[in-house]
């Protein structure tokens, strides 16, 4: 993230929220996805059980 003051804890609250939900979880390969994004896992994953 970058760097911010933050003058109401609602704010940054919100600013975290959406940084861990739409940035980081998402694009963060994880080991126990065989290191890929999320993203990407569900894609392949969707399109091996469609077939």
């Amino acid at each position: 993230m970058y760097r911010r003051s933050y003058f109401e804890i609602e704010d940054f609250r919100r600013d975290m929220f959406k940084y861990i939900e739409l940035f980081y979880d998402r694009k963060r390969r994880h080991s126990y996805l065989e290191y890929v994004s999320p993203i990407k896992y569900r894609n392949e994953y969707e399109r091996r059980n469609i077939a």
